[in-house]
């Protein structure tokens, strides 16, 4: 199996790159002296046995957990051993960077945008699909997933896929559960993309965290 080249501060240094996140983008993994590097020129801002995030500030925008104003920080999580992963600039205990956050056309855009393979095999997880109400529920797709069909797609155009864990009971996936007794732990497998749409557009549309100037 093929390893992902892990970007490191000497090559963020011979890139030419201006800045750190023209270099390195959110989903790439860094070697642990990446990590040591921030850890040390930045304060942080929260720090586990499984993450860090760190640095002042990064952007503000709409977290669509508390609905409010809140800040972004520079994200990264454990992969491995002295391995991480840049997970871009996150609201506080997220590992979705800000960007993804963002209306979108269809689902299908959507599974276009998040298409990304680990070892050029398996697709990575997708974030979840947050909506205006607050709703939030998963929407995978790939090989090995209980989509339609069942291989990984760059386009993102899948009939079904495997939707899980939604925020609330939503009566429009109930057809799909496997677990009828844990509606928000359940797996739904193989719900129809229009389905999923009809969701989004129920719950009033998709979540923007852009912060909108008068």
């Amino acid at each position: 199996m093929a390893r992902e080249e892990l970007k490191t501060i000497e090559g963020w240094h011979k890139s030419g790159c201006n800045s750190w996140d023209e270099y390195c983008k959110p989903g790439d993994m860094v070697d642990q002296g990446v990590a040591d590097y921030f850890l040390d020129i930045l304060p942080p801002r929260t720090m586990t046995r499984d993450y860090f995030q760190v640095g002042e500030t990064h952007s503000h925008a709409i977290n669509p957990k508390t609905m409010k104003n809140c800040g972004t920080y520079a994200t990264f999580a454990v992969r491995g051993k002295e391995t991480w992963e840049y997970c871009g600039n996150c609201f506080p205990h997220m590992f979705v960077d800000v960007d993804k956050f963002k209306k979108r056309d269809s689902v299908q855009e959507f599974l276009h945008e998040t298409y990304k393979l680990v070892c050029g095999i398996t697709q990575a997880p997708r974030p979840h699909i947050f909506c205006t109400d607050g709703f939030e529920m998963s929407v995978q797709a790939g090989g090995g997933l209980y989509c339609e069909p069942r291989v990984n797609l760059e386009s993102g155009e899948y009939a079904a896929c495997e939707v899980g864990y939604p925020s609330q009971k939503e009566e429009l996936l109930m057809p799909y559960i496997e677990d009828l007794t844990e509606p928000t732990k359940a797996v739904y497998p193989y719900v129809p993309v229009e389905v999923i749409e009809q969701v989004i557009e129920k719950h009033g549309g998709w979540f923007d965290a852009r912060i909108p100037f008068a």
